[in-house]
């Protein structure tokens, strides 16, 4: 079993830049394509023009061979759904080849989405590589390729997820149960079975138990004893049922369930260091019992991925049970004490969901699933503060009723971030501007407007203010043509939270009927969302395209200020109704204030049904 510490190999590093547009998604050109291809440290430039007898206006087709994989021994099916026809030039074909790693067997290798199979686990990762290329008869694309990583041999495998169908647009909540300090037991499966936690996240835990890594031996007293190898149970499962995820996981765990929950995080962010499968927040059920936590405390804090922050909260019952002297509370955590027993303690945890005296704000003195991945604190980012227990409270109370209270507030004063509500976007009057804000956060001392091109990557985005209170100036450029805008706050020890980010452009975007859509109806009312930089819109829509493209009078359906525009209906630009089984084409152009185009719009498409 390889250590964290010295592997990692940062699959997911580049799924930011794979470009994964559809064919519907790119702009109309009829361009030559032009490929940098990276030798060595030589960037040789490769332009692929049409051949002799070949048509001159097609464009050559772009490869998409995928995001990266992660196997086990069952098959795994590749997709090259993703590669596209600039131009619809024509239908595409598809090659696929291995180019490196073990051998193994592809089948339908003719075809978008081919099956590999035949992969034979050791005791160490593997990595095989495929290669897609792509053609549409006229032109071939240059190449892509992906990597399909095989886990090393975890035996028999353990986890399961509770509430399947897997949910891409969920969070993801792992729980460990207890066992003997060794070996997880099953049983306590129905702590999460309830409809309220199944509605709002995947879960999935090991109660069918959990084993330490193979290298652990139990007659040696001092044998290190990990649990990495559930971590490549998760990863293979996530990668089969969600390749391009990009919601939060959590991992949780009671008693001797706290060691797997832990580790799993840090052989899942150090091994692996993939954004999708990362592990931003670990949580810490009474798990005192069966180790000193604190250096893998130590080394989840600094397992961060792509800029996530990690951060532990942790959760100690009464003193029932022969535990060891081993620190029941760590630095740099949000710890949590109560007199509940140790079997109370994780149904108190699983109770905070729903309980009314657990799952409020309380002035920044709460726990429980309140900051965890379904929670209304979500977005938490827990202040590092090493040597320092900043955050400490306590429950008085039973499993599902009671009240939270400072552990010993003159020592630990810390009252955490109340979440986010974001206000706006509010259009300035004069059409030229927007002012973006929230309203104001308890226990906040700063708040940070922030701007950024992908909704998932808070912590890559553009500060455009840092201000004491609320930001109100009035916005009238933007970093970006389009992209998203949160408010982060922070309080005086540098915890922060944030609100989910909302969409917003400088010019019209959005389309209704989406781009591509197959529309059920013969007419239809077309709407945007507003550009800040836009007085009016000029509209053009038809079912030619270069007539579109080109903005021709027979395309130009006028100026207007509204974001809104309806055809198929008397009066209307085809009145007669739009025909079943065809394509229109629209675009919108933004006409600033003093009446001149500040931005030719993308071409979107939509199909009336047959």
């Amino acid at each position: 079993m390889n250590s964290p510490s010295a592997m990692i190999n940062n699959y997911g590093k580049a799924l930011g830049q794979k470009g994964r547009k559809g064919r519907c998604n790119m702009k109309w050109s009829n361009d030559y394509r032009t490929g940098l291809v990276l030798v060595g440290c030589v960037i040789a430039a490769l332009s692929t023009q049409p051949t002799i007898g070949s048509d001159p206006t097609a464009a050559e087709p772009t490869a998409d061979a995928g995001l990266p994989r992660y196997a086990a021994q069952d098959p795994v099916v590749l997709d090259g759904m993703d590669s596209y026809s600039p131009d619809d030039s024509g239908t595409l074909s598809y090659t696929w080849r291995q180019i490196s790693g073990p051998a193994v067997v592809i089948t339908d290798a003719n075809t978008a989405t081919p099956t590999v199979s035949g992969f034979v686990q050791t005791d160490a990762i593997q990595e095989c590589e495929f290669e897609l290329v792509v053609s549409h008869g006229e032109l071939t694309s240059l190449p892509d390729t992906v990597k399909v990583i095989i886990v090393p041999d975890f035996g028999q495998n353990l986890m399961r997820h509770r509430n399947p169908p897997f949910d891409p647009n969920k969070p993801t909540f792992i729980f460990f149960g207890g066992g003997d300090c060794i070996v997880g037991f099953t049983g306590l499966a129905g702590t999460w079975n309830d409809s309220i936690w199944n509605s709002r996240a995947n879960v999935i835990d090991f109660s069918w138990g959990y084993e330490p890594d193979p290298n652990y031996t139990p007659s040696d007293v001092d044998a290190l004893r990990t649990y990495y190898r559930c971590g490549d149970m998760i990863i293979v499962y996530l990668s089969s049922v969600a390749p391009d995820y990009q919601q939060p996981i959590q991992t949780s765990g009671w008693s001797t369930g706290g060691q797997p929950a832990v580790d799993v995080g840090i052989h899942l962010n150090l091994t692996y260091a993939d954004a999708r499968y990362a592990v931003n927040r670990v949580t810490l059920i009474d798990a005192r019992a069966c180790r000193d936590h604190s250096d893998s405390i130590r080394q989840f804090l600094d397992s961060s991925v792509d800029g996530e922050q990690c951060w532990i909260d942790n959760y100690r019952g009464g003193t029932d049970g022969p535990f060891p002297s081993w620190p029941s509370f760590y630095p740099n955590v949000l710890r949590v004490g109560s007199s509940l027993s140790h079997v109370d303690a994780v149904y108190w945890y699983a109770n905070s969901l729903t309980g009314s005296d657990m799952n409020q704000f309380n002035h920044g003195v709460v726990g429980g699933v309140y900051w965890s991945v379904l929670g209304p604190g979500k977005n938490l980012q827990l202040a590092s503060t090493p040597g320092v227990e900043t955050y400490s409270f306590r429950w008085h109370g039973d499993q599902s009723s009671g009240y939270m209270d400072f552990y010993d507030e003159p020592n630990h004063p810390g009252r955490l971030p109340e979440p986010v509500t974001l206000v706006g976007p509010i259009y300035a009057e004069d059409q030229n501007g927007v002012t973006l804000s929230c309203e104001e956060s308890e226990n906040a001392v700063g708040y940070q407007l922030l701007f950024g091109p992908d909704p998932y990557r808070v912590m890559d985005y553009e500060i455009i203010s840092d201000t004491p209170a609320p930001p109100n100036d009035v916005i009238t450029t933007l970093p970006f043509d389009e992209g998203w805008w949160t408010v982060r706050v922070r309080d005086q020890y540098g915890s922060t939270i944030y609100a989910d980010p909302i969409y917003l452009s400088a010019f019209a975007a959005t389309p209704e009927p989406a781009d591509c859509a197959m529309h059920p109806d013969t007419w239809a009312n077309l709407s945007w969302t507003e550009g800040i930089s836009s007085a009016s819109y000029d509209v053009y829509f038809g079912d030619i395209l270069v007539d579109v493209r080109n903005g021709s009078t027979e395309a130009f359906q006028g100026n207007q200020a509204s974001v809104h525009f309806s055809v198929g209906f008397p009066g209307f630009p085809y009145p007669d109704g739009l025909v079943p089984g065809t394509t229109y084409f629209w675009r919108i152009d933004d006409i600033g204030p003093d009446g001149t185009a500040v931005h030719k719009g993308n071409i979107w498409r939509f199909t009336v049904s047959p």
